[in-house]
């Protein structure tokens, strides 16, 4: 892209527009937690000068339409693009930096005195800010042609030391098809270990599930009092899900504002708000703030009766579960033909409920991971959907989406949506994403063909 190109880009009306609305800011507080408790303060002018430079370091993000005028969404796109920055930083003071990934809950590494960081979140929007799939060919050349995208980028970005890991502690179920190999992988570049999530947690082995699944939280906890030199105290992990609790409970807010006529907030900008709970991009505390900025602009949007930008003015609301789009122009043109995301299971599966904050934090944290809906039985986690479903008050279809190269996902996909489709009678469309900018043309058609016959149900009802 040359620099006239660019230059148009940053003078356009709707860029304007954002830069405007990070200057209405005072100030953010979007550095990462410290050791000593203190925070730093970003002006509105440094996140304006970021984002504007990031404009020629990161030239895939010309390709998405987030919503400029919609406050607080300025401050979280600076918050993606600079984790790698803010990463390094506090890394250099200390601070220890331990890989995840997507369906472990962060409380336990938060709550353990650790920055909880997931290379597969991390490294597929290194894959699209950079316009390119670079990272995920390099990965693919030694995992396999064959991996998902996510997890070949989340081993370039470890492999090349572009973002810092001390250790790689992930939790390892069934959801993800690649995160054994991938880890194993990795173990040349980063020391590290993983929990073992038990697959047997049916009803007659529940009470050996349990068994065996708080003896990996706490052996977690013992590796990383080691790594940090600092014992983990009950109160510090139940202090953890109380400011972790709050972040569930916005996030629940803000998906079920695209329930709400006219919706105040479009699918990109959502699915940029839910993607973020993978790891709070290094920091819970900055997160809540500017989640709660992009909250409290969408209620002030509904009394002004506003609707979000690009959003139609009776949408076709659709739930995506499987695995979400990793390609974000895909919530733009699903907008323009007329749909919109009002939720995506695969986020949902981290901030459906709160934790429970009474009890013993330990116990209570293997619990939840043996309730994560990813990790259930096919026809259990497709019943999880099929009340998501009626607990919403309009859902008009289902998008399943599989990652190229999840075999676990495509396994799963025809038998959730055959229950979903008789449990509800809801319409369900699969599809398969790769890399970004791949095959829109050919998705565009399928989105389009889905849409008009859900339209088509509608009129006939």
């Amino acid at each position: 892209m040359n620099f006239f190109r660019k230059l148009k880009f940053l003078f356009t009306g709707t860029q304007l527009q954002f830069g405007l609305g990070i200057l209405k800011e005072p100030s953010i507080i979007t550095d990462i937690r410290r050791l000593d408790g203190r925070y730093t303060k970003v002006s509105a002018w440094r996140i304006f000068w970021f984002l504007t430079c990031a404009l020629w370091r990161f030239p895939g993000i010309f390709d998405y339409k987030p919503d400029p005028s919609l406050r607080g969404m300025s401050e979280l796109t600076y918050i993606i693009l600079s984790l790698e920055e803010r990463l390094k930083k506090v890394r250099r003071r200390g601070t220890k930096i331990v890989g995840k990934w997507p369906a472990n809950p962060t409380d336990l590494y938060y709550g353990s005195g650790v920055i909880a960081l997931d290379p597969f979140f991390a490294g597929y929007c290194r894959v699209l800010a950079e316009g390119s799939g670079r990272l995920t060919k390099q990965g693919r050349a030694q995992l396999s042609e064959d991996a998902c995208p996510a997890q070949a980028a989340a081993y370039s970005i470890i492999s090349d030391d572009i973002f810092p890991l001390d250790f790689f502690y992930p939790f390892i179920g069934p959801w993800c098809y690649d995160s054994q190999y991938c880890f194993e992988a990795l173990r040349h570049k980063v020391n590290g270990d993983f929990g073992d999530h038990p697959v047997f947690n049916q009803r007659e082995m529940k009470k050996a599930s349990f068994e065996y699944m708080l003896s990996e939280v706490r052996r977690f906890i013992e590796k990383m009092e080691e790594l940090t030199g600092r014992r983990v105290e009950p109160e510090q992990l139940r202090q953890e899900f109380i400011m972790e609790n709050k972040l569930r409970r916005i996030l629940r807010e803000i998906t079920g504002l695209t329930q709400i006529n006219p919706p105040p907030i479009n699918s990109l900008d959502l699915m940029l708000c839910v993607f973020i709970s993978s790891d709070w991009l290094g920091d819970p505390e900055a997160a809540l703030q500017t989640l709660s900025r992009i909250r409290d602009a969408a209620i002030k949007r509904i009394d002004r009766g506003e609707k979000g930008k690009n959003v139609a003015d009776h949408p076709i609301r659709l739930l995506i579960t499987g695995i979400a789009w990793g390609d974000l122009g895909l919530y733009n043109m699903l907008d323009e033909l007329g749909g919109l995301i009002i939720g995506s299971e695969c986020v949902y599966n981290l901030y459906y409920e709160d934790i429970d904050t009474t009890g013993d934090p330990v116990e209570t944290l293997a619990r939840r991971f043996l309730t994560t809906p990813y990790a259930l039985t096919s026809e259990r986690r497709a019943q999880w959907t099929v009340g998501n479903i009626r607990q919403a008050k309009q859902v008009d279809g289902v998008v399943f989406n599989c990652n190229f190269g999840c075999n676990y996902q495509a396994a799963e996909a025809r038998i959730v949506t055959d229950i979903i489709k008789q449990e509800t009678g809801l319409p369900c469309l699969i599809t398969d994403v790769d890399l970004p900018k791949e095959n829109r043309g050919q998705m565009r058609t399928r989105l389009e063909a889905f849409l008009e016959m859900i339209r088509h149900r509608q009129a006939q009802a």
